[in-house]
Parts: structure tokens; C-alpha cells; sequence
């Protein structure tokens, strides 16, 4: 069971490889997106080792059980709503993004309202799954994904198109320029796959040990700074600012000339493709689980509480642009670093206090 605990913490860095965090770091690369990513290092396995360590004390509890022993109801039942509608938030801005990356390059015809329509179906199907389905699943992807992921970063590291006097130039220049909120959110999200522990926890019965995770914060600063200074290195210091998807551009830069598809960006998408659906699974899984506990009677609630998504993201997708799902998503990563270091002090103090409030 140790590996099922690293399983969302891999999934949310790979995820954020592409989505958001590239976007929001390349954006403010003159304004502290080095110093961010550096002091991310300390604060995001930080506050995982804290959360962790305190939640391991609640051997076979979820979020629900733990507030329920130690909490009154008028505490318990806004934390798990609020909580839950974060992680509804967190698959449907994924969701939505990558829909709309599909769109513009595999299938303009399609009206995107049906596209992201079938994408959801899948992940319905699969997030009202028991709890050791879903961690199957996500293991299954990951182990198709990762060795694919790794090889386009080697062939990307060693493509002699990489300019590394832009990367220098970038690394040299902004190293010690202060970071603002926007980065540190964007920066830290990535080691945040640690907070599905709330439900997955139940599963996973405390039977884990954090022996391995020194190997966090080196996997996340190989996520980061690849994810930060290839397309830097590919499209030039001014240049990369052109770009929407700044990583899509860079992978269709990239030629496989042995590959049973040649044009890398291709094999990228269908990898992301993955990785977006069983993102948005989990995130699901995990705001359903967390939704669910506050009703008595479960079950059809449960499908409800899905139909609404489906209808709000629909919704999502028809009034907003591009670029207003970038404001929203570095919008909500603010709000979800905050919300983040309360969840972990709140944990600590239970753990460490050991009797209801």
C-alpha cells in the first residue's frame, strides 16, 4: 500500500507539467518564478510531511470520520462542503482547460460542449468507483505514462535546438527577485497530490511510511525546472510570452524520427489526455466521497451531486474564453495555498490534541 500514497503526489507534479503552472511561472518569469519555484522545495514537501505525519495517526479514517469524532456538526458540515466543492473545482478547471487544448489541435469541428460532454461521462464512470478502483486505475495510467513522459523530457533536454544561453540568461538575471502570491501558489500546488490522503486514507488504512518521500522534493524540482526552462530554452526569453500552451508548443517543436508517430506533439496530447481524465477522476472521486459523508441517506445524492457538476462545467465552458480559465485557475490556486496551510495546521492540531473539541 506505501506506493498508493505516491501515487496522487506523482499525478498532481506530472499534471501540472502542462496546465497552469507552466503558464503562470513562464508569465511572471521576471518577477520571482526562480526564487518561487526554489522556496517551493522547502514549503510543499513541508507542509506534506506535516499533514501526513499528523493524518497517519488516524489509522483507516477519512476527512469525514476524523472531523466527526473531534468536531461539532456546525464545524464539521462547512469544512467538508467547502472542501469538496475545491476539489470539484480542481477536476473541472482541468477538465475544461484540456477539452479546449483538444479542440484547437485534434478536433476543430467538434462543438466543444459535446466533446467535454464525453470526457465527463468517462470520468463520472469511473469517479463513483470504490476507492481501491480508482488508486488501481490511477496506478495503471501512471505506469503507461511515465515512461513515455520521461523519454520526450530526455529527447527535449537533448535536442540541440535548446538554446541554454536562454536558460542561463533566465537563471542568472531573476534568481533572487521576490516571489508574489500567484507564484508560490502555482509553485507549491504541485507537491499537493498529498492531500487526497482525506479519503484515500480510509483505503489505505495508515499503512504506509514516509521512508521514500526525501525523493519528493528532487522528483519536484526535476518537474519544475523542466517544466520551466525547456520551453524557455526552445522558444527564446521574449519569444515563449507568444505562446497559450506553452509545453504543446514546444513538444510539436520536437521530431521523432524512429517513433510510430513523428510529430511528438501528438504523443504529448494523448499522454495529457490521459493524465487530465484520471486527474479530474480522482479530484472527483475525492469531492464525491467528501459530499457524500454530509448526507444520511446516500447513494442517488450521489448522483446528483455529480449532475450538478456536470451541468456547472458545461455551463464553465460555454461562457468563458481561454484566458478566463486562466484567471480563474490562478484565482482558485490563491485561494487553494491558503486553504491548503489551514488544512494541514487544522490536521496537526488534532492530531497532536487527541480529544473532541
Amino acid at each position: 500500500m506505501n506506493r498508493y500514497f505516491y501515487y496522487p503526489i506523482a499525478m498532481c507534479m506530472l499534471m501540472n507539467t502542462i496546465i497552469f503552472v507552466p503558464n503562470i511561472l513562464l508569465a511572471r518569469k521576471e518577477k520571482g518564478a526562480l526564487l518561487g519555484m526554489l522556496l517551493s522545495l522547502i514549503i510543499g514537501p513541508l507542509l506534506g510531511y506535516i499533514f501526513t505525519k499528523s493524518f497517519s495517526r488516524f489509522k483507516k479514517k477519512g476527512l469525514p470520520e476524523v472531523l466527526s469524532q473531534f468536531v461539532p456538526k456546525y464545524v464539521m458540515v462547512p469544512v467538508l462542503a467547502y472542501l469538496s466543492c475545491m476539489w470539484f473545482a480542481a477536476g473541472s478547471i482541468v477538465i475544461v482547460t484540456y477539452t479546449l487544448v483538444i479542440k484547437r489541435y485534434i478536433m476543430p469541428d467538434m462543438p466543444q460542449e459535446l466533446l467535454l460532454l464525453f470526457f465527463m461521462a468517462a470520468v463520472c464512470y469511473c469517479a463513483l468507483k470504490p476507492t481501491r478502483t480508482v488508486l488501481y486505475l490511477l496506478e495503471v495510467i501512471l505506469m503507461i505514462s511515465v515512461p513515455l513522459i520521461v523519454i520526450i523530457l530526455v529527447k527535449a533536454v537533448s535536442n540541440e535546438y535548446l538554446s541554454w544561453y536562454a536558460i542561463w540568461n533566465v537563471a542568472s538575471d531573476y534568481v533572487f527577485t521576490v516571489p508574489n502570491t500567484d507564484v508560490m501558489s502555482a509553485a507549491t500546488y504541485i507537491f499537493s497530490g498529498y492531500l487526497n490522503l482525506v479519503v484515500f486514507n480510509k483505503e489505505l488504512g495508515g499503512q504506509f511510511t514516509l521512508k521514500q518521500f526525501w525523493a519528493v522534493p528532487i522528483l519536484g524540482f526535476g518537474v519544475l525546472m523542466t517544466s520551466f526552462f525547456i520551453p524557455i530554452g526552445f522558444h527564446g526569453t521574449i519569444g515563449i510570452d507568444n505562446y497559450v500552451y506553452s509545453w504543446i508548443s514546444t513538444a510539436d517543436s520536437m521530431r521523432s524520427e524512429f517513433g510510430f508517430v513523428e510529430r511528438v506533439m501528438y504523443l504529448f496530447l494523448l499522454l495529457y489526455l490521459n493524465l487530465s481524465l484520471i486527474f479530474t477522476t480522482v479530484s472527483w472521486h475525492v469531492g464525491y466521497q467528501l459530499a457524500n459523508s454530509l448526507f444520511a441517506k446516500r447513494g442517488l445524492i450521489g448522483y446528483v451531486l455529480l449532475g450538478l457538476m456536470i451541468m456547472i462545467t458545461i455551463g464553465l465552458i460555454h461562457y468563458f474564453s481561454e484566458k478566463d480559465f486562466l484567471t480563474i485557475g490562478t484565482k482558485w490556486l490563491n485561494v487553494r495555498l491558503y486553504s491548503e496551510v489551514l488544512l494541514v495546521m487544522f490536521i496537526y492540531y488534532l492530531s497532536r490534541k487527541g480529544k473532541p473539541i
